[in-house]
């Protein structure tokens, strides 16, 4: 049986990589949230933001962002994987919410 030890050693083969990979997962789940509560613009200039961060095209300031800037590929797979699907939950819950309500016929319609 695989432990959680096996699972991430089999993932991320150095600290700074599961690092990177856990901040995008925090990262992803800020901009979903920002998201779900209605902030769209706000979000998506967040995620923008974050991923020219993570590919240096934006100095780091703190040594937090270094590594993330060491291992990229991780801190934006999980931030676009994470936000993405925040949105698209967001979005399966709206649908699911307008189809759920009963139907109320307008005002100067008969029901037939």
């Amino acid at each position: 049986m695989a432990t959680v030890e096996t699972v991430l050693s089999s993932i991320f083969s150095t600290i700074p990589e599961l690092h990177s990979g856990q901040l995008g997962l925090l990262s992803g789940v800020l901009v979903g949230l920002l998201y779900w509560h209605g902030h769209r613009r706000s979000s998506l200039a967040l995620l923008t933001a974050f991923y020219l961060l993570a590919l240096g095209v934006v100095p780091a300031p703190s040594r937090g962002l270094v590594v993330v800037q060491a291992k990229p590929w991780y801190f934006c797979s999980f931030l676009v994987f994470t936000s993405l699907s925040a949105i698209g939950g967001r979005l399966a819950w709206a649908r699911i919410g307008r189809s759920s309500r009963p139907r109320v016929p307008e005002v100067g319609q008969r029901e037939i």
